[in-house]
């Protein structure tokens, strides 16, 4: 029998034992910064406008959101993804370009739900203090709904600066506070430091009245559609199959589209861009290989631009994103008038020589964009075809040099569209539509060619074999089931 010294003995080891077990099963304590990340950013959407994306956050249930103006400024078009399944439309409702603030309308079925973020209202100086802890919550990168935190460095009359790294699609954002308020909108960093550097946002309390005059706005008209949008796939183009359809994706003509008066345009594909980059860095590198040969540089150690183009890590920034773009830059050249008057400066030179050798002095040059991008749809049988995304940026003039003059400037763009909008070369016609702005009566209404077509089935084909592998995994896997 045991005696009491043993039942003892056995009753500590059966303790620590069951001590043990209880922390190695017990439950990670979790961050302060976390339990706040994870309880508000439901309510925290990125925003899509014709120049990028940036941030915005949930400020009533009936469908407002406060952002940046910048970051909607001057689009004809504007969207908000909520989560990885949901991208709407969004309206400005109200706008203070001076406090950089914009707010947005989206519908109210679409956000019914979540959460909606809490705001202080107290004066600028109230708001935080130097040193309190503070947390971001934006879109960077290639991602949405992302957590970065950091401490107060100071407090302005209308700026929050703080170490908090705020990248340019962050804009928008929150800035929140231990409490769970929202203390700030994430507007600026310092580019010109190194590292993350300090941070500017913009003081909550100075958006109430632009708030206001939104929900003003939005109580006399009505909230958007719930109109679902396209979003990027979930998978992204494989690393692996870049390299396959890049080497036949060598034919620059498959990629153009011709006959589109007073612009260029062009089909672009994620094989198509990683063609483009190792063609351009390999020719760039030839040089700087020769020189290292000639100094007996072995052939394993030789400069390769090209090493890191298909790190699979890519994907996180976008890179290889499964979408096909349709890039439309207006076409530059010469004026009529400035054609025209050299014309006669060279008649009247060869008119002038057949009586006698002279020195003819002409060339003014004076160059202009053939056409101005106002807007562009793809169209199937004229029912209009949702773009995933569309860039639209101002077209520099291209460098002047002395003999010409150049005094012009436009708009270009880049519209991405899902691959399986372009379907079989033989299917439903596809054409696109231009609104020139230099010519807006003018209709320019072209037809995709079929080697277009036929190229971009080529280059998705890697793709179209991993959707196929991915689903007869997922199938084996349920029979297994």
């Amino acid at each position: 029998m045991m005696n009491a010294r043993s039942s003892l003995q056995l009753a500590l080891l059966v303790g620590l034992l069951v001590s043990i077990v209880s922390i190695a099963v017990a439950e990670p304590e979790v961050a302060e910064e976390t339990a706040i990340f994870r309880a508000l950013r439901d309510g925290v959407f990125t925003v899509f406008a014709d120049r990028g994306h940036g941030t915005a956050f949930l400020v009533d249930d009936s469908g407002l959101l406060l952002t940046n103006s910048h970051v909607i400024a001057s689009s004809s078009q504007i969207s908000v993804q909520l989560d990885d399944t949901t991208r709407v439309w969004a309206e400005v409702v109200a706008e203070s370009k001076l406090l950089d603030v914009a707010v947005l309308a989206v519908s109210p079925r679409v956000v019914s739900g979540r959460p909606v973020l809490a705001m202080a209202t107290r004066g600028v100086r109230n708001l935080v203090f130097e040193g309190e802890k503070v947390i971001a919550i934006g879109s960077p990168l290639n991602q949405t709904r992302i957590l970065t935190s950091g401490t107060v460095s100071k407090v302005e009359d209308r700026a929050i600066i703080s170490d908090v790294d705020i990248s340019p699609s962050n804009s928008g954002g929150p800035l929140i506070n231990t409490d769970s308020e929202v203390i700030g909108i994430n507007i600026f960093r310092d580019p010109l430091l190194g590292g993350a550097g300090v941070s500017g946002s913009l003081p909550v309390s100075l958006a109430i009245a632009v708030l206001e005059i939104g929900r003003a706005e939005l109580a006399r008209s009505d909230a958007p559609p719930a109109t679902r949008l396209p979003l990027v796939p979930p998978r992204s183009y494989p690393a692996k199959g870049l390299e396959w359809a890049g080497k036949r994706s060598h034919i620059e003509g498959n990629y153009v589209v011709d006959g589109v008066p007073g612009f260029e345009v062009n089909i672009v594909t994620p094989p198509r861009r990683h063609f483009l980059k190792t063609y351009i860095q390999g020719v760039l590198a030839e040089e700087q290989q020769d020189h290292e040969t000639e100094v007996g540089t072995d052939e394993d150690e030789l400069y390769d631009p090209l090493g890191d183009d298909l790190r699979e890590w890519r994907e996180y920034v976008g890179d290889f994103a499964p979408l096909v773009g349709i890039a439309v830059t207006p076409e530059f050249g010469e004026t009529g008038t400035s054609s025209f008057l050299n014309l006669l400066g060279a008649v009247a030179g060869v008119a002038t020589a057949s009586s006698g050798p002279v020195s003819v002095s002409f060339g003014y040059h004076a160059y202009e964009f053939k056409g101005d991008l106002q807007d562009f749809k793809l169209l199937e049988d004229d029912r209009p075809v949702q773009e995933v995304f569309r860039i639209v940026g101002t077209m520099p003039v291209p460098v002047e040099t002395w003999s010409d003059y150049k005094d012009d400037i436009v708009h270009h763009g880049v519209f991405q569209y899902l691959p399986e909008v372009f379907g079989a070369p033989d299917s439903e016609q596809l054409h696109f539509r231009i609104v020139d702005l230099k010519n807006p009566t003018r209709k320019i209404d072209v037809e995709i060619p079929r080697k277009c077509l036929e190229q971009i089935a080529v280059d998705f084909e890697p793709y179209r074999m991993m959707l196929d592998a991915r689903k007869t995994e997922l199938v084996v896997g349920r029979e297994e089931r």
